[in-house]
């Protein structure tokens, strides 16, 4: 899995960069930045260009820099990542390593859809790969729906906060997992983000709901307007054993092309209670 991880991102890494979005739409928003009235065509169309373009650049109906439509954090989700009227796929592996026993590897495709009125809605499929080697099968764990409400267009409010709020059906559980997410720019090139959690299952006894309270923050820099390095940290609480998991590790994201771009994080576990690490893989794709 590790060496898998590391051919993909050294592709990734000598990939050719190009612009994400229309030279029309660029300079649509530039003229929006210029004038009170935000360019609401801004971003309706998603397409290839041989342009490039800077990640700062203020696009959309919310007037949200071109960074926070692409994943830069893997464990930390910031702000609306669709305008309206644009959609993305994302497939997601995240391989948990515990300290003892067999690594689990998790997969997740996830749809996102910009419906407008800072809202978005995201419908996901989770799979687990089980089994020993020769006897791997991919199994279904679920289905979840996500919506998120961001309070203003960016930039009005410190930190640009959004509610979130996911609704699962996993592993015979109905559970819930709701957020506020926190993100914005720090100087010419740094970004950050930071989440509050609180996840659980809807059931009668507490043993089966495993509610836990958790926070992720997450900083990367853009060393140009494809490759993003940073790291991240993610602190877990759960109940009802009242054990503490704490993460810390690095995170790199490229875009290696005008629609796609792949997020790899690699957190290793610095408490007893913590997995020895969580490892994840994001690939996405702009329509």
């Amino acid at each position: 899995m590790n060496k898998r991880l590391v051919i993909l991102v050294l592709f990734a890494a000598f990939g050719s960069a190009k612009a994400q979005y229309a030279p029309s739409a660029v300079a649509r928003g530039a003229e929006a930045n210029r004038s009170e009235e935000p360019d609401t065509n801004l971003l309706k169309e998603v397409q290839v260009s041989a342009q490039a373009y800077p990640q700062t650049q203020l696009v959309g109906e919310y007037q949200q820099p071109a960074w926070t439509l692409v994943r830069k954090f893997p464990a930390t989700r910031v702000y609306l990542m669709t305008p309206p009227g644009t959609n993305m796929y994302e497939k997601w592996v995240d391989a948990r390593e515990p300290r003892k026993g067999t690594t689990e590897i998790r997969f997740r495709d996830e749809f996102a859809f910009g419906l407008g009125r800072r809202l978005e809605l995201d419908l996901y499929l989770h799979t687990v790969l089980k089994g020993k080697p020769g006897t791997y099968a991919i199994t279904l764990r679920g289905f979840s729906w996500e919506v998120r409400y961001a309070l203003a267009d960016w930039g009005k409010i410190w930190g640009n906060p959004t509610l979130y709020f996911e609704h699962k059906f996993l592993n015979g559980y109905m559970g819930i997992e709701p957020k506020i997410l926190l993100g914005d720019q720090i100087g010419a090139r740094g970004i950050w983000g930071v989440n509050l959690i609180y996840e659980a299952n809807i059931a009668r006894k507490r043993i089966d709901q495993e509610r836990e309270w958790a926070s992720t923050a997450s900083y990367g820099y853009m060393i140009n307007d494809d490759l993003t390095v940073g790291a991240s940290s993610m602190y877990r609480y759960n109940d009802p054993d009242y054990s503490d998991e704490l993460y810390f590790g690095p995170l790199l994201q490229y875009r290696f092309n005008g629609k796609a771009y792949v997020s790899v994080e690699s957190l290793l576990g610095t408490t007893d209670a913590s997995k020895k690490s969580r490892n994840t893989l994001i690939f996405g794709w702009r329509f």
